[in-house]
C-alpha cells in the first residue's frame, strides 16, 4: 500500500517524472492554437540575418566596350586594347568586370573610378573570328549584374613554319661574320641555329652537318617553309617558292634569294 501512495503523492520522484511530459504536451498545444507563434519564440530559435540579393527589377547600369584593334596576328605587332566604362545616371560604378572571349573567362579585374583595361595575349584567341565582350558585376545590390555588347576581333594564328620563316626573314640586311650566332650578324650555321631557337625554342648542333644529321631528309616536293637547304658547307632556311634566307658570305650578309644551291637537300627539324 505504501508504494501505491507514494507514486500517486505529489513531489515524488514518479510526479516529478510526469512533470516535464506534461509541459511538452501543453507547449505543443498552445503551438498549434498560436500557429506555432509560441515555439518559434523558443529561448534557442534564432532568425537567419537578411542579406542584400540582386533582384531582376534592381536597374542596370550602362557599360561600353571599345577595342584598340580588330585583326591579330600571334607573334606580331601589339595585342589588342579593352577598354570597358561603367557609370549609372552620371556616376561611375565600383565592381569586378570579367573579360569573355569566344566564350571563355580570360580575366577578372576591379573597376577603378569606372574604368577597366584588358589586353589578354595571343594564347586566348582562337584561330579566325573571336567575340569579346565584358560582364560586369556591381557592388553591393542596387545595380544588376550586366553585360557589354560584344566586339569582334579576327586572329591569325602562325604555324611553326611561318614563325621560323618570320624570324628568318627579320635578320636580313645583318652581317656575314664567321663564327658568330647574333643576333646582328651570322654565319649560315649560326643563323639557322638562332632561328630555330627563338622561334621554336628547339636548339640545333652549331655546324652545318650537324644540323644535317640532326633533322630527316625530305623530297624537294615535299619541302615546306621552316625546312633548312643544306649542302656541304652551308645551310640555308627554305621560305617557300623556291626561295632562301641565308648569310651568304662576307660583304654580302644575311640575305633572301631564289635557291642557287646544285642539288640540295631538304632537312625537316
Amino acid at each position: 500500500m505504501s508504494t501505491s501512495l507514494d507514486a500517486a503523492r505529489p513531489g515524488t520522484a514518479a510526479a516529478a517524472a510526469r512533470r516535464p511530459r506534461r509541459a511538452i504536451i501543453a507547449l505543443a498545444v498552445a503551438g498549434a492554437l498560436t500557429g506555432g507563434g509560441l515555439i518559434a519564440a523558443a529561448p534557442h530559435a534564432s532568425a537567419a540575418p537578411a542579406t542584400a540579393v540582386k533582384t531582376a527589377s534592381a536597374p542596370a547600369p550602362r557599360a561600353t566596350l571599345s577595342v584598340s584593334k580588330h585583326s591579330i596576328t600571334a607573334g606580331q605587332g601589339t595585342r589588342p586594347v579593352y577598354k570597358v566604362k561603367v557609370s549609372h545616371q552620371g556616376k561611375a560604378v565600383s565592381g569586378k568586370v570579367r573579360l569573355r572571349i569566344s566564350g571563355k573567362s580570360v580575366q577578372v579585374k576591379t573597376l577603378r573610378h569606372g574604368k577597366a583595361t584588358f589586353s589578354p595575349s595571343s594564347a586566348h584567341y582562337r584561330n579566325g573570328k573571336n567575340a569579346a565582350r565584358v560582364v560586369v558585376n556591381p557592388s553591393g545590390s542596387a545595380l544588376r549584374t550586366t553585360s557589354t555588347r560584344t566586339v569582334g576581333v579576327k586572329a591569325v594564328k602562325l604555324t611553326r613554319g611561318q614563325k621560323i620563316v618570320r624570324v628568318a626573314q627579320a635578320q636580313v640586311g645583318d652581317r656575314y661574320v664567321y663564327g658568330a650566332n647574333g643576333p646582328n650578324a651570322f654565319d649560315c650555321s649560326g643563323l639557322t641555329k638562332y632561328v630555330y631557337k627563338k622561334a621554336t625554342g628547339k636548339t640545333l648542333p652549331r655546324s652545318s652537318s650537324a644540323q644535317k644529321n640532326h633533322g630527316k631528309a625530305v623530297s624537294r616536293k615535299n619541302a615546306r617553309p621552316g625546312d633548312l637547304i643544306w649542302t656541304p658547307g652551308h645551310v640555308a632556311v627554305y621560305v617557300g617558292n623556291g626561295k632562301q634566307v641565308e648569310a651568304a658570305r662576307p660583304g654580302v650578309g644575311v640575305v633572301k634569294r631564289h635557291i642557287w644551291q646544285d642539288n640540295p637537300r631538304f632537312i625537316r627539324m
